[in-house]
């Protein structure tokens, strides 16, 4: 049985394809009645109002709470851990080796899931804490599977990821906002420019899946002195790519920030 203690908007989204995919029981701990309620009904899954009582049933516990509630949580929890649990912690900036600390246990690992993760589309980097066996890891890997695509990175590697993958569908839908304003602003309905601009993007992302390069598929569009040419001009004239790397870079060092704070 995999447990859930917190079960917020993310759990929903892990429980949601781990139901889907592998009909695995399992159970999830709340503060919020009304929401255990709703999660029962909805997914057919057992309930605790105690996360103690989580660990009693389930081998496999996921801590999906707020990072400012660890620490409550593991004191909580602490005495009620033993060698069969595995801990999953996808509490953003907590590290691995405070996870540790707090609930007396090396069995963890450390996972950043994506909004995408909400349909089936996500992207999880799963960070195994030093000695934890291969079949952990693997038995984490298939659970975010279920959401969408995964790799295994070392922890150091994870401010980085933070910022690319945790903010990066914010990062997309600034540009997708962007460009379908434009459209309006050139005579376009709202909803015309964005049905043009999502699936834009949509078919430009398969492509790039499918092995075309970044390079290849703007010299396929580009021809000299035309319209594409003029924009990516422009969008280098104005340090567009500069002002994105930025972006991405402060968000991880605000990662690593938020994170030493733990």
């Amino acid at each position: 049985m995999i447990g859930f203690i917190g079960g917020g908007s993310m759990a929903e989204a892990i429980i949601n394809g781990l139901l889907a995919v592998t009909g695995e029981e399992i159970i999830v701990s709340d503060k919020s009645r009304e929401r255990l309620d709703y999660l029962k009904e909805r997914y057919r899954v057992k309930t605790a109002f105690g996360n103690r009582d989580v660990l009693s049933s389930a081998d496999v516990v996921v801590l999906a709470v707020k990072p400012g509630d660890v620490t409550d949580v593991a004191a909580e929890v602490r005495e009620a851990v033993t060698g069969r649990h595995l801990f999953v912690s996808i509490a953003a900036g907590v590290r691995l080796d405070y996870l540790s600390e707090q609930l007396g246990t090396g069995r963890l690992i450390r996972v950043m899931p994506n909004a995408p993760a909400f349909v089936g589309e996500g992207m999880s980097v799963v960070s195994p804490m030093s000695g934890v066996g291969k079949e952990d890891i693997e038995t984490v890997v298939e659970m975010f599977r279920a959401v969408g695509e995964v790799l295994v990175l070392d922890e150091d590697k994870m401010d980085a990821v933070t910022a690319l993958s945790g903010s990066g569908p914010a990062f997309f839908a600034y540009f997708v906002e962007a460009m379908a304003e434009a459209g309006v602003r050139m005579g376009l309905s709202a909803s015309d420019a964005l049905v043009l601009t999502l699936q834009t993007a949509a078919g430009t992302i398969r492509m790039l899946r499918e092995g075309r390069t970044t390079a290849g598929l703007k010299q396929m569009v580009t021809s000299p002195g035309g319209t594409t040419a003029e924009g990516l001009y422009r969008l280098d004239r104005n340090s567009v790519k500069a002002a994105l790397q930025e972006a991405v870079e402060a968000a991880a060092r605000r990662a690593g920030e938020l994170s030493r704070r733990r």
